[in-house]
C-alpha cells in the first residue's frame, strides 16, 4: 500500500536527523481527502465580522474618486495629443472650396486672376496666399469698436462690434466687420472677413495739376455712397496728402493711395457708413473704363504696380 503523508513526512524528519536521507521519487504521497463539517462551516460564517456601511460608501466613494481621476487623465491626455498633432501639422491649410483647391496646387498664382472674372473669395487662407502682406500688423487698422448689448429673460448679454480694414498699400484693400464676446475673437473674425471682401483699386495720376504719370492718386473722379453718407474723392496733385476724414485717409492710405481730394456729404461722423462710402466710390475705379491712350497718359494701374 502507498504511504500517507503524514508517515512519508515523519520518515523524512527522521532521516535528516540520523543524516541518512533516501530517494523518495519512486514513492506516491497520498492526501487523505478532507471532509468540511457544514455545522462548522456556518459558525465560521456567523462569527465572521461583519463590513462598517460607512466604511463601505467610504471605499466605494474612493473606487468612484480614482475613476474620475482616471477619466481626468485620459482626457487630459487626450487633449495633448491633439494639441501635440495640430503643432505638427502646424498652420497647414486644407481647402474646401474649388477655387481654393485651385489656388493649393498653383493653379491660380496671382488675387487679380480670381477677382478680374468676379469669382467669389469663401476662405480666407486664399488670400494669405496669394497676398501674405496682409498678415502683417502693420497693414491691419481697427476703424471702429462698439459694444452692443441684448436683453433675454437671464439678463443683457453684452457682445462687441468690430470694423477692421486690411490693405497692402498697393492696391488691394478690403474691409470687414464681425460681432463676439470679446474683443479678440471679434477682431480676428473681422480680419477674415475682410480678406473675403478684398477688392483691387484702380490709381493713377488724373490730377490737371500733376500729370507725373505715376499712380500716387485716383485716375478719375468717382462716387461712392452707404445710408445717407455720400463721398467724392477727386484727383490731386502730388504732395498733397489725404484730405479726407481720420477714417477715410486709413483706408486710402492701406489702398496705395496717397493724395486725394474729397467732398463727403450727410452723416459722416457714423463711422461704419463712412467707411462703407469711401470702399464703395474706390470699388467704382473699377467700373469707368478708359481709352488705351488715356490709360498710358494717366498711368492707370489696376492692383499691384509689381
Amino acid at each position: 500500500m502507498p504511504k500517507k503523508k503524514k508517515e512519508i513526512i515523519e520518515e523524512r524528519v527522521e532521516e535528516v536527523k540520523t543524516g541518512s536521507i533516501e530517494n523518495l521519487d519512486n514513492e506516491e504521497i497520498v492526501e487523505e481527502p478532507s471532509v468540511l463539517d457544514a455545522d462548522k462551516v456556518d459558525e465560521s460564517l456567523d462569527e465572521a465580522p461583519l463590513i462598517d456601511e460607512d466604511i463601505l460608501d467610504e471605499v466605494i466613494d474612493e473606487i468612484v474618486v480614482s475613476d474620475e481621476e482616471a477619466i481626468k487623465k485620459i482626457s487630459n491626455a487626450e487633449k495633448k495629443r491633439l494639441e501635440e498633432e495640430k503643432k505638427a501639422m502646424g498652420n497647414r491649410w486644407i481647402p474646401k472650396t474649388k477655387l481654393g483647391k485651385m489656388v493649393a496646387n498653383g493653379e491660380i498664382t496671382h488675387i487679380s486672376q480670381i477677382l478680374n472674372k468676379g469669382l467669389r473669395i469663401m476662405e480666407p487662407e486664399i488670400v494669405d496666399v496669394l497676398l501674405p502682406e496682409l498678415t502683417d500688423q502693420n497693414n491691419q487698422e481697427v476703424l471702429n469698436i462698439n459694444m452692443v448689448q441684448r436683453m433675454t429673460d437671464s439678463g443683457r448679454k453684452v457682445r462687441f462690434s468690430v470694423m477692421v480694414v486690411i490693405g497692402n498699400r498697393n492696391g488691394y484693400v478690403g474691409i470687414g466687420k464681425a460681432k463676439a464676446k470679446e474683443v479678440g475673437p471679434a477682431i480676428r473674425k473681422a480680419i477674415n472677413n475682410a480678406k473675403l471682401n478684398i477688392i483691387q483699386v484702380k490709381r493713377g495720376c488724373g490730377s490737371w495739376e500733376c500729370k507725373c504719370g505715376t499712380a500716387h492718386t485716383v485716375p478719375f473722379r468717382v462716387n461712392g455712397k452707404a445710408s445717407s453718407v455720400k463721398v467724392t474723392l477727386i484727383p490731386a496733385p502730388n504732395g498733397l496728402g489725404l484730405a479726407v476724414g481720420g477714417v477715410g485717409k486709413k483706408i486710402l492710405a492701406l489702398a496705395g493711395i496717397k493724395d486725394v481730394w474729397s467732398k463727403t456729404d450727410g452723416q459722416t461722423q457714423t463711422t461704419v457708413n463712412f467707411a462703407n462710402a469711401v470702399m464703395d466710390a474706390l470699388y467704382q475705379t473699377n467700373t469707368i473704363s478708359a481709352q488705351e491712350r488715356d490709360i498710358k497718359a494717366i498711368g492707370i494701374v489696376t492692383g499691384n504696380t509689381n
